[in-house]
């Protein structure tokens, strides 16, 4: 059995893995969580032919810890709310990343980086790509007002931004730099494309953050030269796009009436307000663990009785909070936010530190903007609730975990982490 898991085998499986998953992720109809279903299945084939020279560390068990901690954090809700599955399910895709973190691990020790780089740029950059041609087809082609490629448009939006600053992460020390760079570019113009302003309003923020993580190298000159490529970008998007226009002109005009004290007309941003005031309701409620969805509901019905909330509240299914801080903290309370601390926080303190210690390190820079941007993404919007876009942020987070470690220890994991 053995025979069949050969380290050279299971090393192309998880590199063609890699790249189906950045290709299909924004750019195909198909999901990319099911490459991650069929690489977790291969996982644990890989695994228990190799159990003899498995050594799983105090690290490892810490980063199992940490993955299963939205899971875990879902089970008093889940128990309250007559056993119903919906509060399991995105645990359940995080979790079964385990067996792909434990592979990995055990599989690049040693192993030539250069390879999975290659398939990880190429990835990017095909994934980037196609969806801004899906994207473009759909807002200049056929009129739509924005792009939602084969998602919805904030979901595309979110991972777009994601995956065109995974391509300018990795610029630094690649061959493929103008390819990454239009990749980046790519990404960037498909998030303008769809009008998402939660992904939209990251691009600036991970910019900078990019930006200065490799002052050591651009100097000043070429970050000021991004910075006017940046703000030239979005001028000529809303000179030439209506759509862009039309959503700049609409922000104006919720941010002025939000300041006024009308949140019914700020119908967006207002009602986004209204569903965070909701969340934090039902977190004082159940501060430990929160209300089930069915809970939510009715408190908001007496909320808008009271006068509390607008109607309009009423509209949005379980009283979705569309923040991943303020959905964590109304279904899931103290034990939700712990876990949130655990599968967003302690991913990007870890990684700055990796990071600080070899500024080298290519997969230590790209995971801290990989996850600084998800930590963005979720103040409008729970972008780690989606089943989808849970799985590929634990896929990214262990993978590129794996190769900054790799990495650090020059191409040989140190087994005493």
């Amino acid at each position: 059995m053995s025979g069949v898991f050969a380290r050279e085998r299971a090393l192309m499986v998880n590199q063609w893995a890699l790249l189906l998953v950045l290709v299909t992720l924004i750019a195909t109809p198909v999901r990319s969580h099911a490459v991650v279903a069929v690489l977790m299945l291969y996982a644990i084939g890989y695994l228990v032919a190799n159990r003899a020279t498995l050594a799983v560390t105090r690290f490892d068990w810490a980063v199992v810890g940490l993955l299963s901690l939205l899971l875990l954090s879902r089970v008093p809700i889940f128990v309250i709310d007559d056993y119903s599955s919906r509060y399991l399910s995105p645990g359940f895709h995080m979790v079964a990343v385990v067996p792909i973190y434990l592979m990995l691990r055990h599989l690049l020790a040693p192993v030539d980086l250069r390879h999975v780089r290659g398939f990880m740029e190429w990835g990017v950059i095909a994934g980037t790509l196609g969806a801004l041609a899906v994207a473009l087809y759909q807002t200049q082609v056929l009129g739509s007002y924005r792009a939602d490629g084969f998602l919805f448009s904030i979901n595309l939006g979110y991972l777009s931004c994601a995956m065109a600053f995974l391509a300018a992460s990795l610029v630094r020390g690649s061959h493929r730099k103008a390819w990454l760079l239009a990749a980046a570019l790519a990404g960037v113009v498909t998030c303008l494309l769809t009008l998402a302003r939660g992904a939209i309003l990251a691009v600036p923020l991970l910019l900078v953050l990019l930006l200065l993580l490799n002052a050591d190298r651009l100097g000043w000159k070429a970050i000021t030269a991004s910075f006017v490529a940046l703000v030239t970008l979005a001028l000529i998007s809303y000179a030439t796009l209506p759509a862009v226009e039309r959503r700049v002109d609409y922000s104006i005009a919720e941010f002025t009436n939000i300041t006024e004290g009308n949140i019914g007309a700020a119908v967006s941003s207002g009602g986004r307000l209204q569903l965070w005031t909701a969340a934090s309701h039902a977190f004082l409620e159940r501060p430990l663990v929160g209300l089930s969805y069915d809970e939510r509901e009715a408190q908001i019905a007496e909320l808008v009785e009271q006068g509390v909330l607008t109607d309009w509240v009423l509209g949005v299914q379980r009283g979705h909070a569309h923040s991943q801080y303020f959905e964590m903290a109304a279904t899931g309370g103290v034990l939700g936010l712990i876990a949130l601390l655990g599968y967003l926080v302690a991913p990007a303190i870890y990684h700055w530190r990796l990071y600080r210690r070899d500024r080298g390190n290519p997969w230590a820079q790209a995971a801290l903007v990989f996850t600084v941007g998800f930590a963005i993404y979720g103040l409008t919007e729970a972008a780690i609730h989606h089943e989808m876009m849970t799985t590929f942020y634990a896929y990214m987070q262990v993978l590129l975990l794996a190769l900054a470690l790799c990495h650090r220890h020059g191409v040989s994991v140190d087994r005493r982490t």
